[in-house]
């Protein structure tokens, strides 16, 4: 290597021989994208009144992950789903085939119906829901517990018994009636024209009877006969026009009372009643056997109109009734 040479290797070194000045910054390359997350819906919970149902439901929420990502759920949404619970799986793929899954529940539940859902529930001051409400705590001229009666339709049994109905039957809550057709004070034996007349205005799917207090309580034995015709007479035309008919015992009397019925007038009726349920193809409705067991709890202190509990119990008596004999599970 000659003298010059070697100065001119040495002065390139510090000028860049024959090329641009400026530093050169390396290129880096673009990060790669982590891998796709998935996060699956709630878990859903459906009713039906079949054996299954079509369910939608909503889309995962997907982040991350190189594009084009694609989602698969299993069963899709909008898929036909049969009663009980099924999981759901869901998986993301990305375009590196990276993949990520989740899962849920959908649950599938068989609700019950009603085969009929107007009902008509007519009789008495036991139908429209009168209650005794004490006055004072001295007694009467006869020796008994001062009160006066009054009409509380919310605590009436018919009430009640729409709103269990509908807490039941949440798909027909909609279409569930129960009309008190309840008038105080009226004798069964002068009911028929008027439930004639209520019937034929109405023509519910379903009837229930509650009737033959007030002619027991003015005439004694032989309203047994009388009223119970009554009520013979009135399930019939019930049954004629195509409706289910109900039949109610008589609630039992509370002893000491100044309104409480003999209790062998009332066993006797009630047996009356249970020979026409017979009779007419209608269900028994067994109050006397629900409140008979714990009366001071359920009668009033008049001896005859149930209290507000009474009034419940009916209800679910009722209830139970129109359950075992209406429902499609």
């Amino acid at each position: 290597m000659t003298a010059r040479f070697a100065l001119f290797l040495t002065l390139c070194l510090f000028a860049a021989c024959g090329g641009d000045d400026t530093p050169s910054t390396p290129t880096r390359p673009d990060p790669i994208p982590s891998g796709p997350t998935i996060t699956c819906p709630a878990n859903v919970t459906i009713p039906t009144t079949t054996a299954s149902a079509q369910v939608a439901y909503a889309a995962p929420n997907v982040s991350g992950g190189t594009n084009p990502v694609a989602v698969v759920c299993t069963p899709a949404s909008g898929a036909t789903f049969n009663v009980g619970t099924t999981a759901v799986a869901c998986t993301v793929t990305d375009a590196r085939s990276r993949q990520a899954t989740c899962s849920f529940n959908v649950t599938v539940n068989r609700v019950p119906t009603l085969q009929r859902t107007s009902f008509l529930a007519f009789g008495d001051s036991l139908t429209a829901g009168e209650v005794t409400v004490p006055t004072t705590t001295a007694l009467d001229e006869l020796g008994f517990p001062s009160f006066k009666l009054v009409v509380v339709p919310s605590a009436s049994y018919p009430n009640q018994l729409q709103t269990l109905l509908r807490n039941r039957y949440l798909t027909q809550a909609a279409t569930i009636s129960v009309v008190n057709s309840g008038v105080g004070g009226e004798w069964a034996e002068d009911s028929v024209r008027r439930f004639s007349d209520v019937y034929n205005q109405m023509r519910p799917q379903a009837v229930l009877l509650l009737d033959g207090a007030n002619d027991l309580a003015a005439l004694g034995s032989p309203a047994v006969t009388s009223a119970s015709a009554a009520v013979d007479t009135m399930a019939r035309q019930a049954r004629l026009g195509g409706s289910r008919v109900y039949i109610a015992t008589l609630t039992p009397p509370r002893a000491g009372g100044r309104l409480a019925l003999p209790v062998s007038l009332v066993t006797s009726y009630n047996d009356r009643m249970r020979a026409i349920a017979a009779q007419q193809g209608a269900t028994l409705v067994d109050l006397y056997s629900a409140l008979v067991g714990n009366v001071t709890l359920y009668i009033g202190i008049d001896g005859l109109h149930p209290n507000e509990i009474g009034y419940q119990k009916m209800a679910e008596t009722f209830f139970n009734a129109v359950v075992a004999t209406l429902e499609t599970p």
